[in-house]
């Protein structure tokens, strides 16, 4: 049976309007209805010295531990091993090869394994020369002089130097040293260490930790160490229903650290201490994600990231113009941020911008950048004073209006969905494009579905709305791709709730507040509400965001001319905008696709009511929709191309509305990045749509190729891991 006692817990309308969006805030009660599991259970950060400071002395030596205690680190890591004479020795390796000179001191006592020699033998090794030929940057000639210590010398120099730091103690190879655990508790027990707070003990062996829950007190944690071959294949969540039979944690290799993974240690209580996180880049995913504690050859960088503010998760560059782009960041504590921007990476001469990260945004902040050149790479770095960790990100702006030149764009949407937790490859596929920009296309989150950060769904207050993007943003794959080019975020229904009409649904504002919180946004776009707008990458592209959510009547409102999905406002925006439109392709971002049917029998979340289903379902956009057909036939409006995701598959349509066999416009799907994976249905004829290519299973986006000077623009839907799975060219038709 477990341990009883447990490491403590610290858990801690119109759219066209602005009033709405700053609606009466939760209850404290209920804003704390469901804590996320990716938070720390524990009250502060450990941080364990691997091996002691092992990344600037030589491991396991008396100098590693002082620099370790030297730079505050709460716990100095011992791996032990028994020698042939039974002593314990602090060494990781079973061999004494890699880190002493063994072979050169006895030359024929191959392999050279620790139980077969003596402690006088192994006193007589030199345990630090290695390191300063591996580690030259570090290197003293002092180090030399380093022994192999016993456990009973290390406690002797800790009690010495600094008593409040702890022990962390591995049982190596426990199956090979019997006895191993009998004499370490001995020993501790001694020294006064046998007690909470003096010590914490962790094994890859299952059988050593069970021997040790018989013979510590209750209260000394034992923690499971797990290499990736232990996990792989296996369901975690009978792995670690296992382990909470024995073990108040987990020490995961950091690669096996995920939202999944944090709750379902967390729900079990269990805390999590990955290893090895050597730097500051990887220490900030791994806060991120609520680790209670790290391992790290370098635990000065953990300290600092403790006391100091820092980048918490990742950067992002959105909203570019010609001569303008928008910033955003986010600190995990009140802070200064501070953004540098220049046209080199030396960042040599540069424009200086500052913000302050409070807590009512839950620390993003957001600048605009004006009077940048276009068509001109942009690189910046951030960093929150007075904190020292900077990331850096890049962006291109657009070029000037009658600039026409080659644009690479990579779209998708469906993020978080049904079960389906980060990290996501996709997002990196599309990085490895170095796309000019990326049209996130709705469902960024999914508010209403359960993931670690809200485990128990829906999200009702706006620290629930934040957990969720804070939970994407632990992916280091979008975190790259945002780093990597710009992004222009639109909103779907699951920002909010399933198949929301914003007028009418209670938590719009509090939806609303978030997603401009968390993306790199215009004020014009975000503080008057309405979202829709035009951006122009020169002659090439124009570029129209719709807002799908904000105006729309209800769902089960049967159709009819009066209906509204974009209001009128938006509606008379989008035919000017198209009129004036003098670029080569125009690109409509909408959040619900045309002819595909969404949402439930009798109401349709998207443009098409589906009568090919059922002929009584009245419901759909659809008389909104032929206004805008009408109109772009009518003006003959070229080279019009709907953009969307939503549908959890790939789609590519071509429309004949008034079925003369000319086309008058498309529209592209693509999607699921990282949600249930959906399978194509029959289209819904009202518009003359000729499906080109449809397939589903698989999580995918897209991308468009523009190539003016070939008068072509090409649409690929690719996998995860950017392989192709369909490409097609189609021409740029003459104005």
């Amino acid at each position: 049976m477990k341990k009883s006692t447990k490491i403590g817990l610290s858990l801690s309308m119109s759219l066209g309007l602005m009033a709405p969006y700053f609606s009466t805030e939760a209850s404290a009660a209920e804003q704390n209805r469901h804590p996320s599991t990716l938070q720390p259970i524990v009250e502060s950060g450990e941080v364990i010295a691997h091996r002691g400071a092992s990344g600037y002395a030589p491991e396991h030596t008396l100098v590693a531990y002082e620099k370790a205690i030297q730079m505050k680190a709460d716990y100095v890591e011992l791996d032990l091993h028994m020698t042939k004479d039974g002593e314990l020795v602090a060494i990781h390796d079973s061999t004494l090869t890699r880190t002493t000179n063994v072979e050169e001191v006895y030359p024929n006592r191959a392999p050279w394994k620790v139980k077969d020699f003596t402690l006088a033998e192994i006193k007589r090794l030199d345990a630090g020369s290695w390191f300063n030929q591996t580690h030259p940057e570090y290197a003293k000639k002092q180090y030399a002089q380093e022994k192999i210590p016993t456990l009973q010398e290390v406690i002797d120099f800790i009690k010495k130097k600094d008593r409040k730091v702890a022990l962390y103690i591995e049982t190596k190879d426990p199956d090979v040293y019997p006895g191993m655990e009998e004499k370490l508790v001995d020993i501790l027990k001694k020294n006064g260490y046998l007690k909470k707070g003096k010590v914490i003990f962790q094994s890859f062996s299952e059988a050593s930790l069970r021997k040790l829950q018989e013979i510590v007190p209750e209260d000394i944690p034992l923690i499971q160490l797990f290499s990736p071959k232990m996990i792989q294949g296996k369901n975690l969540d009978d792995v670690f229903n296992r382990t909470a039979e024995y073990a108040e944690g987990v020490g995961p290799d950091y690669s096996l650290v995920t939202p999944t993974l944090m709750q379902e240690a967390h729900e079990r209580n269990m805390i999590v201490h990955p290893y090895t996180v050597d730097t500051q880049d990887k220490m900030i995913e791994q806060l991120s994600l609520g680790v209670d504690g790290m391992f790290t050859d370098y635990p000065d960088k953990l300290v600092e990231l403790n006391k100091k503010p820092y980048i918490s998760h990742g950067i992002a560059s959105g909203e570019v113009t010609d001569t303008s782009a928008v910033l955003w960041a986010r600190t995990n504590k009140p802070a200064t941020v501070q953004f540098e921007i220049s046209e080199n990476a030396s960042f040599q001469h540069k424009i200086i911008k500052k913000a302050k990260a409070v807590s009512k945004y839950d620390f993003t902040v957001q600048v605009n950048v004006t009077g940048l050149k276009p068509n001109t790479t942009y690189y910046y770095r951030v960093q929150a004073l007075p904190g020292s960790y900077q990331v850096t990100g890049s962006f291109k702006t657009a070029p000037t209006s009658n600039d026409i030149i080659p644009l690479t764009i990579v779209w998708g949407g469906d993020t978080g969905g049904q079960g389906k937790i980060p990290p996501f490859r996709s997002f990196a596929a599309m990085a490895e494009l170095k796309p000019d920009f990326f049209l996130f296309s709705g469902d960024t989150i999914y508010a209403d579905n359960a993931t670690p950060a809200v485990p128990a769904p829906p999200s009702k207050n706006i620290e629930d709305f934040w957990a969720k993007y804070k939970e994407n943003r632990t992916d280091p794959n979008l975190r790259k791709l945002l780093q990597s080019t710009s992004v222009y975020a639109i909103w779907d229904d699951h920002e909010v709730t399933n198949d929301f009409s914003g007028p009418i649904e209670p938590l719009t504002s509090t939806g609303f507040r978030a997603f401009t919180d968390y993306w790199p946004m215009l004020t014009e776009r975000s503080t008057s509400g309405k979202l829709y707008h035009k951006f122009s990458w020169g002659n090439t592209i124009d570029l129209f965001i719709l807002n799908n959510r904000g105006y729309r009547d209800s769902n089960t409102q049967p159709d009819s001319d009066e209906k509204t999905m974009l209001g009128q406002e938006q509606f008379e925006w989008l035919k000017r905008e198209l009129s004036n439109s003098d670029a080569q392709v125009k690109l409509i971002a909408s959040s619900v696709p045309i002819s595909i049917p969404t949402g439930k029998p009798h109401a349709r979340d998207g443009w098409a009511n589906g009568n090919h289903i059922d002929p009584n379902d009245k419901t759909g956009y659809e008389h909104e929709f032929a206004k805008l057909s009408t109109f772009i036939t009518n003006n003959k409006i070229k080279n019009v191309y709907f953009v969307t995701a939503d549908v959890h598959f790939a789609d590519i349509i071509e429309y004949d509305p008034d079925h003369n066999g000319t086309v008058d416009y498309r529209e592209l799907v693509s999607g699921p990045i990282g949600a249930a994976m959906g399978q194509p249905s029959a289209l819904d004829p009202t518009f003359g749509p000729k499906r080109l290519y449809a397939e589903g299973g698989f999580f995918n986006f897209g991308v468009i190729k523009i190539n003016p000077e070939r008068k072509q623009i090409t649409a690929e839907i690719r996998d995860e891991n950017g392989r192709v799975h369909f490409h097609i060219d189609f021409p740029i038709e003459s104005q």
